[in-house]
Parts: C-alpha cells; structure tokens; sequence
C-alpha cells in the first residue's frame, strides 16, 4: 500500500494517469465520432503482441546487449516494441481492408482475436524462458502505473501535452476532417496532414495507455469519457474538454485507488471509475434518462 501523502512513486503514478486520461478523453471525442473504437482494441492488440516479441527475442539473447535491461532503456525498448506492432497491425489490417469484401469492423475483430491469443502464448513463452524480462510482464494485461519510473514519466509528459497542445491548436480543422473529409478537401489547407496527424495521435497514445491500462481496458479511457461528455453538451469544443476532464478525473481517481488497495491493476481501477462517471452522467446529465424525462413531461 502507497502512503498518499509525499510519496514520490504516488504523485509520479497520479500524474501520469491523469495526462493520460486527459489526452486521450479529448482524442477520443475523434476517435468516437469516426467509429474507431474496435481499431483502437485491433492497435492495442498489436501493441501487446509488438513489445512481447521483442521480449521474448531478448530472453532468447537475440540482438540485445545484456546492459540494455536497465530501467531506462527498458522503458524505451518496450516503447520502440509497442510502436512497431501497431505499424505492422496498421499495414495488415490496411491490406486485409483491400484484399477482402468483409467490413471492416469484422477484420479488426477477427486481428483483435488472432493477436490476443498469440500475446498471451508469448507470455507462457516468455515466463517459461524466465530470467530478469519475466518480472513484471503480467501488467502489460490489466496495466500497472507503480510500474512507471521517473524517465518514464517524463518521456509520457512530452507526449501527452503534445497532444493535447496540437488537439487545441488545429481543433477546427481537425473538426472538419472527422465530420466531411470531401469539403476539406476543397479548402486551402492540407487535408491528409490533419488525417495523418490524428493517426500519429492514435498511435503514441495507444502505446503508451497499453502499460497503464492494459492490452485488454486501454480502448476504455479513449471512448468512455467521450460518450460521457456527450451527455453534457452538443458543442463539439465543450464536448472535448469535457471528455478531457473526465479522462483526467477517472485516471486520477484510478490511480489513487490502484494505489492504496492491493492486487488492483490500474487499468481496473481507471476503467470502473470512468463507468460510475458515465452512469452517473447517464442519470443526472441534460442529455441523460432524467434530463430527457423532464424535457417529455414538459
């Protein structure tokens, strides 16, 4: 059990969990109104498999010095891993896309599938290769933010306020390329620019919400906050601040609780506090059961 107060280890977790939430609940309000959410689990799918991979090839001895293993260039090793098998995921769903007449909610499923049950062999495989890359594997399922190190920290710092940064520079466009990419495409700008920078988005955070939230909840802190936002406003710019500050309140709710129980991941935790903001908002919200009832008796 963490102390709460002056714990270093606590407020690194609190404020990585909360930067996390905060950008990806204002990047999901995109993602959500693009129906991206099954591809959110396809990437993260791919972004577990990715850093076991190489995992298991440096447990083998393949292609790694023995000194890489400290805790700095491990967190950027897994990092490169996680990028890399969303990549491969991207171009293999994109080729499926092409090749194939099935939707393409029914290709990311059946990826989504496929890759889980490949990540989970690699773990056996890993756990049974033993050696100092079994230790803490495991939180790469359920996520784990007292895993975070200092330079951790600060390289989910760097990203995370990018995001938001550029979210709330190029929000106009960025609005116009979800809700009609044919009329962006005939203003002045560069359409694709914006296309390809929404998916940058995509991947860094998708990489980094896999060890805080786990392979199997990181589509949660991107598409929760979201539909809860939308209970409260109709205003696109209102709903991505809203989303952002239910992402951040839930990762910063999560992560105390994942810090002062035992035996509960933060993915868990984040994930359950998110849904007890959204029945709530559900409930309570103008656009909620209570707010449309009202409105009917009226």
């Amino acid at each position: 059990m963490l102390e709460i107060s002056n714990s270093f280890l606590f407020q690194t977790m609190l404020k990585s969990a909360v930067l996390l939430g905060l950008s990806a609940g204002m990047l999901g309000v995109f993602i959500s109104y693009q129906r991206r959410s099954i591809e959110i689990n396809a990437l993260s799918a791919g972004s577990f498999v990715g850093i076991l991979i190489l995992f298991l090839l440096s447990s083998l001895g393949l292609y790694i010095s023995p000194y890489i293993f400290s805790q700095v260039d491990k967190h950027i090793y897994s990092f490169t891993g996680s990028i890399l098998g969303i990549l491969i995921m991207i171009t293999i769903l994109n080729i499926l896309y092409k090749t194939n007449r099935l939707h393409p909610h029914i290709i990311q499923s059946l990826m989504t599938a496929v890759l889980l049950g490949v990540g989970i062999t690699l773990i056996t495989s890993i756990k049974q290769a033993g050696g100092a890359l079994d230790s803490g594997i495991d939180i790469y399922l359920f996520g784990e933010t007292t895993s975070l190190t200092d330079e951790e920290f600060h390289f989910l710092r760097i990203i995370t306020l990018t995001v938001i940064l550029l979210l709330l520079l190029f929000f106009k466009r960025l609005r116009v390329v979800v809700f009609n990419i044919d009329i962006a495409k005939t203003t002045h700008f560069h359409t694709m620019f914006y296309v390809h920078l929404i998916n940058v988005f995509v991947v860094c955070l998708v990489a980094l919400s896999v060890k805080l939230m786990g392979v199997f909840l990181a589509v949660s802190v991107f598409l929760i906050p979201a539909v809860t936002a939308r209970l409260w406003s109709n205003r696109l710019f209102n709903i991505m601040l809203l989303s952002g500050f239910f992402g951040g309140l839930g990762g910063g709710i999560g992560a105390v609780i994942a810090g002062n129980i035992s035996h509960v991941s933060s993915g868990i935790s984040i994930t359950i506090v998110l849904a007890v903001m959204f029945f709530i908002s559900l409930l309570v919200a103008p656009k909620g059961l209570l707010g449309v009832w009202i409105r009917g008796r009226k």
